[in-house]
């Protein structure tokens, strides 16, 4: 095994510019993805390794630290170093589908404003750990970027995005999600808004049947409906959407919405059989589904869940994925990974709509990315969260006692209480909020008068003290 791999898979170049522990990372990644390198295969301690590749230890040791990071690797203690992919298969040939004239056209659309971020990020849904960004690594990277500044970056012009950050979330979505993707595929966005904003133009769904699960995202609904979408309200279960609903109210609809990994609002992970049930429905009836990843990196118990794009053997899901969760919302960086079938049409259409964001941010986040910072701060935000999520959901239960019932989810970055002592949330919510807060009432999420809840964010909550002040304020409302 070890020569195998000094031999074949790890060939260092001391003339490259990359760093030679860079160098090393890379090389086992390639190896995995190229399945050279399967789950479970056994990694060489890294005096073995340093000795084989003649470099020094503490280089193989930046390069597993990074790795080990990332959850590529995973230690064993004294039996070893193990490949981590649980979710690295062969995804099966796509079948073609031609594209429609309707999407060759455009349409405008606005985008619904966004949450103010002058109230308090105590309890405020969908905002990252503030406190616990590494700001200092940011600034660094920041300020070599804009030392560096190339001609060649300050003339970008690639309407997809800066190809290495492309490059780079293909490589991590491929790893952590099991998506398997080539960088021609992958678009940056200005945020998940700007994605939805873009596909609703390269899709054209105005008069369009769209499903959308309810509850679902607000924000989504709201910009469906704003450029004359048809809004098919689609109910969920304990199982996610139910899709055999949805194949009643609108058989033929020519989208689906969906958050399988971690529904939004209520957390939930969409069940094997109804995801197998989507796909196979999106197939058959050559309809399209976005995948919203919502919070799929942070899950606190188990391996996170594949996504949905991993499973798409019909090449119909659009994967849609943001970094203002993991790092900070007014970064407005995102992306979308579209099916084979939809690229050309697309970048014809970012040619014209110039969907992606500023070039600076662009090169930061990959610098970010690539030197293993990313992998390293969501391993740190899952356990922080963890934590966070504990403290506010006792400090919940403790002081509303029988007002509310709060989920049991351990994932994503929010919590729902769900309203038991017949007050109304958003009468709760608004009262809340007058005090400095940003919550949600979860009934404006839905069209079921049953969904009488609050959307409570846990992120921010620094300590039990102030999750048990932030509560008590929320208790005064009740009365």
């Amino acid at each position: 095994m070890i020569n195998q791999l000094t031999n074949k898979l790890i060939t260092l170049s001391k003339s490259e510019s990359q760093p030679i522990h860079l160098q090393i990372y890379k090389r086992f990644k390639d190896a995995i993805e190229g399945n050279l390198l399967k789950d479970g295969d056994r990694i060489p301690s890294t005096r073995t390794l340093a000795s084989e590749l003649d470099v020094s230890r503490g280089t193989v040791e930046s390069a597993y630290s990074m790795l080990l990071g990332e959850g590529v690797f995973v230690s064993k203690g004294q039996a070893g170093t193990f490949v981590n992919a649980p979710y690295a298969f062969e995804v099966k040939p796509a079948k073609p589908a031609a594209i429609n004239d309707e999407q060759n056209s455009s349409l405008s659309s606005s985008t619904p404003s966004i949450q103010s971020l002058s109230s308090s990020p105590i309890f405020r849904p969908g905002s990252p750990a503030y406190d616990a960004f590494p700001r200092k690594i940011w600034s660094r990277l920041g300020s070599n970027r804009m030392r560096s500044l190339s001609a060649s970056d300050m003339s970008h012009k690639d309407p997809l995005g800066y190809l290495p950050l492309r490059q780079s979330i293909a490589t991590y979505l491929h790893l952590s999600r099991g998506v398997v993707c080539d960088p021609r595929q992958v678009f940056i966005t200005t945020g998940y808004q700007g994605a939805l904003d873009f596909l609703t133009k390269a899709l054209r769904l105005h008069g369009q049947e769209v499903w959308m699960e309810d509850p679902g995202y607000l924000f989504a609904t709201t910009l469906l409906l704003d450029i004359g979408a048809k809004v098919v309200r689609v109910p969920v279960d304990q199982e996610g959407l139910i899709v055999s609903e949805g194949i009643k109210k609108a058989p033929n609809a020519k989208l689906s919405i969906v958050t399988p990994s971690h529904h939004s609002p209520l957390g939930i992970a969409m069940s094997w059989s109804r995801r197998t049930q989507l796909l196979d429905w999106a197939g058959s009836n050559n309809s399209w589904i976005i995948e919203d990843d919502y919070d799929g990196e942070y899950r606190y118990s188990g391996y996170p869940l594949p996504s949905l794009k991993s499973l798409d053997q019909y090449d119909r899901v659009i994967y849609a994925g943001t970094f203002s969760k993991t790092l900070f919302p007014s970064l407005k960086l995102g992306y979308i990974v579209l099916p084979q079938n939809l690229v050309d049409i697309c970048t014809e259409k970012a040619n014209l709509y110039q969907i992606g964001n500023s070039i600076t941010s662009q090169l930061i986040v990959n610098d970010f990315i690539a030197e293993g910072h990313f992998s390293r701060h969501l391993n740190k935000m899952r356990s922080l969260y963890s934590h966070r999520r504990e403290i506010t959901s006792h400090s919940l239960s403790e002081i509303l006692g029988q007002e509310v019932e709060v989920n049991s989810h351990k994932n994503g970055m929010h919590l729902v209480a769900k309203i038991v002592s017949g007050h109304s949330d958003v009468v709760i919510a608004a009262a809340f909020n007058q005090l400095g807060y940003n919550i949600h009432a979860l009934s404006k999420w839905s069209t079921d008068p049953s969904q009488n809840g609050l959307i409570i964010g846990f992120t921010n909550v620094p300590n039990k003290k102030a999750a048990d002040e932030a509560a008590r304020k929320l208790k005064a409302c009740f009365t």
